[in-house]
């Protein structure tokens, strides 16, 4: 494999922990050809020769003749955190949004911010990205009558007296029992914790992308990720609601593998409720998370999820991850069970990667016989050379007889050599 540049320079971003979008600024390709400066500060960056790459960038971004200052000044946020200048690589992302807020470098430079946010633990800079604070209202127009000029004195009129009338005693006041109850007060709606409050001007000018900058979901998932650990109770229904949304699948699956990171049982019921409910790709992502909980009722959870139906996509990630947990009672019944064959296989084949030999013998004997190829070769996972070679010797199908003696070749048991060399 041939070692490109970009290659090399994946390789020098790959561990920063903002890979969510940082990655992706790898396939932004320029409008124009990499100047011979650029070029060269993108080789140091390969090399990870961070202050040399900073020289460079900055004369880059500094001569006007540069087609390229927006992709340098995200390189040089870049290469400024790396060599643990983060003050000046956030000056660099204000810069590229001050000077370029259209270009395509100003989405991971965002993403950059981020994670510059998360290991300064500044979680009242996630939240504000997280949950922007709503936008403040325009002030109310009020009208103000313009003040009566006086009448002149000639229009001065004396009204008539008024005649006598008798006096009016007032009415007196409703009594306490029959006053009208008062209205019930609406709900407040929840208020995320913390609450987003503004920044000083001099601050949120250095940490925060300009207010009329759209909502974007997934520097959103990126900051919560950063404060799933210390605010869970907080952030965890937040990503359900992004993962429940069927209008965004692509945010919801990554929003269900931010959950999936949390080992916490909110987290995991959620996963559950997400699997049940969200729309088909949504659903597969849940389950494939799910999979890796540690809790011993993920196997039941799954299984539930399998009962209420689905595409054969669906089910075979449910196998999926009940092979990844071993669990070869639940595989066993749905291999026994499930009328979709590609279903059915896949979790014989599951069975024999768990070394299940009993339940794949049973299985030859009770499966169709379009699935008796898989259960030979599910054999052939769990070495089991004796049952192999007794499929190999009684097999009425010649196809199962050949697939049993490709298995033992694989094996090349002691068993297995002797049995092929005796019945060549």
């Amino acid at each position: 494999m041939k070692i490109t540049k970009d290659t090399k320079i994946a390789k020098a971003v790959g561990f920063i922990g903002a890979a969510w979008l940082l990655m992706g600024a790898l396939a932004l390709a320029a409008p124009a050809p990499d100047s011979k400066r650029l070029g060269h500060a993108k080789d140091l960056i390969a090399d990870e020769q961070w202050m040399r790459a900073i020289a460079e960038l900055q004369a880059a971004v500094d001569d006007p003749k540069e087609p390229n200052r927006d992709e340098a000044l995200f390189w040089l946020a870049h290469s400024e955190h790396q060599a643990g200048d983060d003050a000046s690589a956030l000056q660099a992302i204000a810069r590229l949004e001050r000077t370029a807020p259209k270009s395509r470098w100003v989405h991971p430079a965002l993403s950059l911010r981020i994670e510059i946010a998360q290991r300064l633990r500044r979680d009242d800079v996630l939240w504000m990205t997280a949950v922007p604070p709503p936008a403040p209202a325009p002030p109310a127009i009020v009208a103000v009558r313009p003040p009566r000029a006086p009448l002149p004195p000639a229009a001065v009129v004396t009204p008539p007296p008024t005649p006598f009338a008798p006096a009016v005693l007032p009415s007196p006041p409703p009594s306490p029992a029959v006053a009208a109850p008062k209205a019930p007060r609406p709900p407040q709606p929840a208020v995320p914790f913390p609450p987003p409050t503004p920044m000083p001007p001099a601050v949120a000018e250095f940490w925060l992308p300009p207010p009329a900058a759209p909502p974007d979901t997934m520097l959103k998932l990126q900051a919560l990720t950063g404060l799933l650990d210390t605010h869970s109770d907080q952030v965890i229904p937040l990503l359900r609601e992004i993962a429940l949304d069927p209008n965004s699948p692509d945010d919801a699956r990554q929003a269900v593998f931010v959950l999936g990171q949390s080992r916490r049982p909110e987290a995991q019921r959620t996963v559950v409720e997400i699997a049940r409910q969200a729309v088909e790709p949504v659903r597969i992502a849940a389950v494939r998370e799910l999979g890796r909980f540690d809790s011993p009722a993920v196997s039941t959870e799954l299984m539930q999820v399998y009962s209420l139906g689905g595409t054969p996509r669906l089910k075979r990630q449910i196998v999926a991850s009940l092979g990844e947990r071993a669990d070869t009672v639940s595989l066993l019944r749905i291999a026994r069970s499930e009328r979709e064959a590609t279903v059915r296989d896949d979790a014989i084949l599951a069975l024999g990667r768990t070394g299940a030999r009993d339940a794949l013998r049973t299985l030859y004997v009770q499966a169709p016989q379009e699935s008796r190829i898989a259960v030979v070769t599910a054999l052939g996972s769990a070495r089991d050379d004796d049952e192999l070679i007794r499929i190999a010797t009684t097999a009425s199908s010649p196809m199962l007889r050949l697939r049993a003696r490709q298995q033992l070749r694989l094996l090349a048991t002691a068993k297995a050599i002797k049995f092929l060399q005796d019945n060549p």
